[in-house]
């Protein structure tokens, strides 16, 4: 038994030899470095003379009254393992950027403490310090690996549910883009099922877009969702003085976003009270930018979840502003395309597009007109091309206010109106109203109109208006009505544009 000691420290040393190096160094170090092999074999060696020893006395003997004797060869026992743990403390020293500060103390500490343990007992003979000092060293490593351990579990824990929400928003993500591109012409559909995706991400009452008109100083609320049972406020936040949201517009040019976590933090101000009117708690709001200039918002009204996070907000906003961009060339196409440059009604191009579509749908409650001026070509003779435009376009802001956005201008002096649906009651009282307008807007025309309950040929009906519209100009110049003159300036735009 007297050898157990000496054989249990040279095993432990050898164990502890192949730890650090499997801590410390790759398979290519572990195979390739002298010093590795150097302490296998010292180590080796060691255990090869604690066996020997057990026959010849090397370390050690036994009297005739049975007690433990050291011999000469004592010494040998120390040094052997005390060259081992030196050349495992170089490893330790050269590689101890690999490991963490307790895990090296720990290490080193299986290194330092036996050393210490031998140097007492090499003096104080009888004193087994050696193997108490393994066992504390032991402990401590022990002690250290289970905390790292743990923290490295914790640390994947953590991990994980970052990527599981980074997955989360990236799947959301995509959800937003697919619902942008599979939108085609329509952007304000695409835009409303985007917010509708981003509504359900944050569990929110309201997503919505905000464009700012810096000209006017005002945001308006171009685009909203809101989850059932919410009200909808995008008709009443249309000309929001940028001066209630001075403090978002200077969060998002400090931060990148605007997070308010209690509406109290803003009590006694006007957005406070506006807030309040919407019933909004917590808002999470991000800038929209063209280059480097602000020119809208996309937020949510009370996220119940992700509210400390704009991740999806900050990825969206790009899309949403191409979006805006989209839209606004789509407008301006529409203008150069379908619209009359002098009088902005709808022109030619236009009515003929609602001619074929007519002649593809049959029409439920269709009541339409045919106007034509009286007099243009005398005043344009008269009084110059000028007053003939100003004519023209008092004619179009007299139909745009009884039928906005439903009349179009097909000729230099013709005007055509489609309404649909609409009963034929009213529309009579809105023919009247236009008639009334006229007189206003000091505009003598003819006007021929017809209501019809089922339309099944636009082109036929639209005829009837202007076969009325007619018979009117022979009634008004058989009364000769004397025409209303119209003066103004500017270029001759009497043709359709």
């Amino acid at each position: 038994m007297g050898g157990t000691p000496f054989f249990l420290v040279e095993l432990t040393l050898l164990f502890f030899h192949y730890y650090i190096c499997a801590m410390l160094l790759t398979p290519e170090e572990n195979a390739a470095l002298k010093r590795v092999k150097v302490v296998r074999a010292i180590c080796c060696v060691g255990l090869a003379l604690v066996v020997v020893s057990q026959f010849t006395g090397l370390y050690y003997t036994f009297d005739a009254s049975n007690v433990y004797r050291r011999t000469a060869g004592y010494p040998i026992s120390m040094i052997v393992p005390t060259v081992a743990m030196a050349l495992d403390g170089s490893l330790l020293l050269q590689y101890r950027a690999r490991i963490s500060r307790g895990m090296f103390l720990a290490t080193g500490s299986y290194l330092v403490l036996p050393l210490i343990a031998i140097s007492i007992q090499i003096v104080h003979y009888g004193l087994a310090l050696v193997d108490l000092a393994i066992g504390v060293a032991m402990v401590l490593m022990f002690l250290v690996s289970i905390k790292e351990q743990n923290e490295e579990m914790l640390r994947l824990e953590t991990s994980r549910a970052h990527l599981a929400e980074k997955l989360d928003i990236v799947t959301v993500l995509n959800r937003c883009v697919e619902k942008l591109s599979g939108g085609g012409h329509d952007l304000d559909k695409a835009t409303h099922d985007l917010l509708g995706v981003i509504n359900d991400y944050f569990c929110a009452d309201r997503s919505y877009v905000y464009e700012l008109d810096a000209a006017h100083g005002i945001a308006v609320n171009t685009h909203e969702f809101v989850r059932d049972g919410v009200s909808a406020e995008k008709d009443n936040l249309q000309k929001i003085p940028v001066e209630i949201i001075a403090s978002w517009l200077e969060a998002f040019e400090r931060d990148g976003i605007y997070f308010m976590e209690d509406v109290g933090q803003v009590k006694g101000t006007e957005l406070y009270a506006m807030m309040q009117q919407q019933n909004v708690q917590r808002l999470l709001a991000v800038p929209l930018r063209r280059e480097t200039r602000i020119i809208g918002f996309l937020g949510v009204d009370n996220p119940r979840e992700h509210s400390h996070d704009p991740t999806l907000l900050s990825s969206i906003q790009f899309f949403v502003t191409n979006s805006l961009e989209q839209k606004k060339v789509q407008e301006k196409l529409y203008r150069l395309s379908y619209r009359d440059t002098l009088t902005g009604l709808d022109n030619r191009n236009r009515y003929m597009e609602l001619l074929e579509e007519g002649k593809e749908n049959a029409l439920k409650q269709v009541g339409g007109i045919y106007m034509d001026l009286n007099g243009l070509k005398r005043c344009n003779d008269c009084f110059g091309h000028a007053a003939g435009d100003a004519l023209i376009c008092r004619a179009a802001d007299a139909l745009n206010d009884v039928f906005p956005r439903k009349a179009c201008r097909i000729g230099g002096d013709e005007f055509v109106v489609i309404c649909c649906p609409v009963t034929q009651e009213k529309f009579e009282q809105q023919v009247e109203a236009l008639r009334a307008e006229l007189v206003r807007h000091q505009v003598d025309a003819a006007i021929g109109s017809f209501w019809q309950s089922l339309v099944e040929d636009l082109p036929a009906f639209l005829r009837e208006a202007d076969d009325r519209m007619y018979r009117e100009k022979e009634r008004q110049k058989r009364a000769a009505r004397p025409s209303v003159q119209a003066d103004g300036s500017g270029s001759n735009t009497n043709t359709i544009q």
